[in-house]
Order: structure tokens, then C-alpha cells, then sequence
């Protein structure tokens, strides 16, 4: 598959895992043969602070982050931290977005409705996707800490790429019994 540019934004909260999702999408899409860039904003994030980080990957690249209005998919790893993101999604409403159903709620903030969320939601994309990322990791690995690679397990269809090739990419970045952990979540999520 030849594509030029295609832009993937993700976000969450800090100690969510976003880095290390971005690190082995970009090994395996390195390793499939595309030109990648990634950048991320984790400077000043602490565990639970935001987080978003930027991968793009193509035959035309030329700038890390893209521009306002030009992502082909959002990942949310946590369900609110879209809003922050959506001026990324295209105005024809093509833009993929991928959601955890994973709840981060602060004190004395309130957190926006389901009605507030799928009305935003909507109004921005016809391809929306909630993932219960969270509850399949705890399910399949006894650890939450997998969530992470559920996303990259289910986002595996809509990304020209070989799931051999993206658990090579995770061999790559765990060992021993976090491999396992990983794999299996992957597996489970591979095949939603």
C-alpha cells in the first residue's frame, strides 16, 4: 500500500503508555518500509497530567507535527482527553477515532456527560470507536498496565501493516513476563 502522509494523533494521561505506544507503531511502521516522524508533548506532564504525541508516517513527509485539521486517526486512552485533540480531525469528517472507555475523574472538576462527549464526538467524525481498553487488559493480563497495547491491537485494521511485524516490534521493547502480558493483549485486541 502507497501512502503518502497519513497522521496519527494520540492522547491520554501521563503513565498511561503513550511513548511506548508510539515507540513500537513507529519500529514496526520503520520496519515496514515507511518513512516515520513522531513527536510528543510530554515535557511538563506528570503521571495523570496530558499527554499528546504525534506519529506520521508516509512517502511525503516534511514537519512532525501536523497541522490543524489533518489527522487520519485520534487515539484517546482515556475518554475526555479527545476534546483536546479535535481540531486535529479532518473537516470532512474522515478522521478515525479510537477510544478508551477508561474514565479519569479529578476532584472538584467535573467530568463532561456521555451526551456532552457523543454530541462533540459526532459533530467531528462518522467513524467513531469505543474500545473497553481497560477492562480487556485487566481480563486477559491481570494488569491494567496493557491498555496501551489493546489500542495498538485493535488499530492494526485500519493501518497497512503486518501484525507479525507489530509483534516483532513488541519482542523488541518487553521481556520475559511484561512480553507475555503484552502479547497477549494484543492478540485479544487483534481480534475484536
Amino acid at each position: 500500500m502507497t501512502v503518502e502522509v497519513y497522521t496519527i494523533v494520540i492522547t491520554g494521561l501521563g503513565g498511561q503508555g503513550l511513548i511506548r505506544l508510539l515507540q513500537i507503531l513507529g519500529q514496526a511502521l520503520v520496519t515496514q518500509g515507511y518513512k516515520v516522524i513522531t513527536s510528543e508533548t510530554h515535557g511538563l506532564s506528570q503521571r495523570g497530567g496530558k499527554v499528546k504525541c504525534f506519529l506520521r508516517f508516509g512517502n511525503k513527509l516534511n514537519a512532525p507535527i501536523p497541522l490543524i485539521g489533518t489527522a487520519d486517526m485520534i487515539i484517546a486512552l482515556e475518554e475526555s482527553s479527545i476534546i483536546d485533540v479535535l481540531n486535529y480531525a479532518k473537516p470532512d469528517k474522515s478522521t478515525k477515532f479510537i477510544i478508551s472507555t477508561y474514565e479519569k475523574h479529578n476532584i472538584n472538576v467535573e467530568y463532561p456527560s456521555l451526551d456532552y462527549l457523543l454530541n462533540i464526538l459526532y459533530e467531528n467524525s462518522d467513524n467513531i470507536y469505543f474500545i473497553p481498553a481497560m477492562e480487556i487488559a485487566f481480563k486477559h493480563t491481570k494488569s491494567q498496565k496493557a491498555m496501551n497495547i489493546v489500542i495498538l491491537g485493535y488499530i492494526l485494521k485500519f493501518l497497512p501493516l503486518n501484525q507479525s511485524i507489530i509483534e516483532g516490534s513488541i519482542k523488541k521493547n518487553f521481556s520475559g513476563e511484561a512480553l507475555e502480558m503484552n502479547l497477549n493483549a494484543f492478540n485479544e485486541a487483534f481480534n475484536l
